[in-house]
């Protein structure tokens, strides 16, 4: 195999390091605690999706902005 004199766009990954396994508690998961946990879950993946729909809709901004900024149709976008 030929090395390349170039260098490569992908960085080097970093060796591997053995992960310890997470501490496991000895006490068991409550009731309050359960729902709390479920309460932030269930925000994270709500706040998620509000995200997603504000870049959809920045997303149609900047196209309709680049339309009027070229003179586009949406006849010119079909083939």
């Amino acid at each position: 195999m030929r090395h390349s004199p170039y260098k490569s766009r992908t960085p080097e990954r970093a060796p591997e390091r053995a992960r310890s396994a997470p501490a496991k508690s000895t006490t068991p998961l409550g009731d309050n605690r359960f729902q709390e946990l479920i309460r932030g879950a269930s925000a994270f993946f709500a706040a998620a999706e509000r995200d997603e729909v504000a870049e959809k809709e920045q997303a149609i901004r900047e196209i309709r902005r680049q339309m009027v900024e070229y003179g586009l149709t949406v006849d010119d976008l079909v083939d």
